[in-house]
């Protein structure tokens, strides 16, 4: 699981640098650079969610089915939990805050699972070849 990850994370870098560029340059463009920072707050959240549910993944890797399902479940309450609980405070600040970080999660998250599937895809190619 670690291989996969951090060959995703080398494939999608120069996607996850372009896109916080250009996020950055349009909001600096539109006066609103005081948002570059709920931006990266919504990198932080969606790269904190995906590692804990890649490291709650190892974890129950040895696990019974029951433990498993009981330890997964609960891995994704506190992972949600931890969700709402940021994004209710962005919102609390203000609305653009809160969509300019959630607009930065489900970039970052959905350009990661892109990158999980692309690598995954890509090995199991190389690995049926063999």
């Amino acid at each position: 699981m670690r291989d996969i990850l951090l060959a995703s994370v080398r494939r999608m870098k120069k996607f996850f640098v372009a896109a916080t560029l250009l996020m950055a340059i349009n909001l600096a463009a539109n006066g609103r650079a005081d948002l570059i920072g709920a931006m990266l707050i919504g990198y932080a959240l969606a790269a904190f969610y995906i590692a804990s549910t890649a490291a709650r993944l190892n974890s129950i890797a040895t696990l019974n089915q029951s433990a498993a399902k009981r330890q997964w479940l609960i891995g994704l309450a506190l992972r949600l939990l931890m969700v709402f609980v940021v994004f209710n405070v962005a919102v609390h600040l203000s609305t653009e805050i809160f969509f300019t970080s959630a607009v930065s999660f489900m970039i970052f998250y959905v350009a990661a699972l892109l990158g999980l599937i692309m690598t995954s895809y890509s090995q199991k190619l190389f690995d049926d070849g063999d």
